[in-house]
């Protein structure tokens, strides 16, 4: 049942109850308490009395309530969620770019405590952004939704290290509008996995000229501008992200031909700062990118591949070839020597001629 305003409520978890004075957001209400007070209550804690049912003639507990609404409408948004980045550093910019924030709330321990997560927009464009959790079973779950101007950042959450799970694998969208613009951006999705260990290594958390504490900062979208125009009248091509907007595209970033593709699986060639990752963590992380790009070329037709795996202790090549096997129909050899030495594999799908 959906709580609304007005809605006498009872607390799932510990005792008591009020009235539904604000809604802050989708998952946050407001609600009036004993001695009128107001306190911050996620919805799914919330139980709603119906006068009409047995429940209800239990709740007998008048509570006052400040400034109460009169009308069902949601309230103005909570504008302290909200904060301007200021104007210096939009300016110095290199390119405009969407963030996911985790900022831990004591900044001497790092590793312990709640977090704030926050959206950090540091583009020319205002947002409608909505935001998904996986599940273990793979389905989605609807976690946030919401609108973000240009130039700020926006606190969605204060989350405790159990149900970091919920947010560090999941999915954003979002919409853009300008007042003025060449050209309609299209809408942007893509999914995002952040590795649980990150939050329990203090090396993970880096200074941010975005977030005024140390903290875990996610690119998720870069908005670049557009290479043919002349630097003064440039449109920004939007998306130009991290992810491709379709997973079924994700091997055309890497297209060096007709249904042919160079991979350089080097983890920083994949991601922008991986220190404070431990080599299990980067292996990891190298063999969903290296799934993620077959499965992409099975789908678009493409007949070859290279995997650039380097050379190092023969790990990273090993995992490779062990993942191939369980492919039929997939031929895999050494890659021309002459141009990538023994450091990379030549994968070859014939069945898709």
């Amino acid at each position: 049942m959906a709580v609304k305003v007005g809605d006498k409520v009872k607390f799932l978890n510990t005792t008591g109850g009020g009235v539904v004075t604000k809604i802050i957001d989708s998952r946050l209400v407001s609600v009036s308490i004993e001695g009128g007070f107001e306190i911050p209550v996620q919805a799914s804690e919330l139980v709603v009395m119906d006068p009409g049912d047995a429940g209800g003639r239990f709740f007998s507990e008048s509570y006052p309530v400040a400034d109460s609404p009169e009308t069902d409408l949601p309230q103005e948004e909570d504008t302290e969620r909200y904060t301007a980045l200021p104007g210096h550093i939009l300016k110095s910019r290199k390119s405009e770019d969407i963030y996911l924030s985790f900022i831990p709330h004591d900044q001497k321990w790092l590793i312990t405590g709640n977090l704030d997560i926050q959206i950090i927009n540091t583009t020319s464009y205002d947002l409608l952004y909505n935001l998904y959790s996986k599940d273990d079973d793979g389905s989605w779950t609807g976690v946030d939704y919401g609108s973000l101007a240009a130039g700020t950042k926006l606190l969605i959450a204060t989350v405790d290290r159990d149900d970091l799970p919920r947010w560090t694998d999941g999915c954003l969208q979002f919409l853009f509008h300008k007042e003025k613009c060449e050209r309609v951006p299209p809408p942007f999705h893509a999914e995002y996995s952040i590795s649980g260990k990150k939050f329990y290594s203090e090396q993970s958390y880096r200074e941010s000229v975005y977030t005024d504490d140390k903290s875990i900062v996610v690119k998720i979208a870069t908005v670049t501008p557009a290479p043919e125009a002349p630097k003064d009248q440039q449109e920004p091509n939007i998306p130009v992200a991290s992810e491709p907007a379709n997973k079924d595209d994700f091997i055309l970033k890497h297209r060096t031909g007709e249904r042919e593709a160079e991979v350089d699986l080097h983890i920083h060639e994949l991601v922008e700062d991986s220190s404070g990752w431990d080599k299990a963590e980067i292996l990891e992380y190298q063999k969903k990118y290296f799934l993620r790009c077959m499965e992409s070329a099975l789908v678009n037709k493409f007949l070859k591949v290279i995997f650039i795996h380097g050379v190092g202790n023969g790990v990273l090549k090993n995992e490779l070839t062990d993942l191939l096997k369980k492919k039929e129909g997939i031929e895999v050899l050494d890659a021309p020597m002459h141009k990538y030495g023994v450091g990379a594999l030549e994968v070859r799908i014939p069945h898709n001629l």
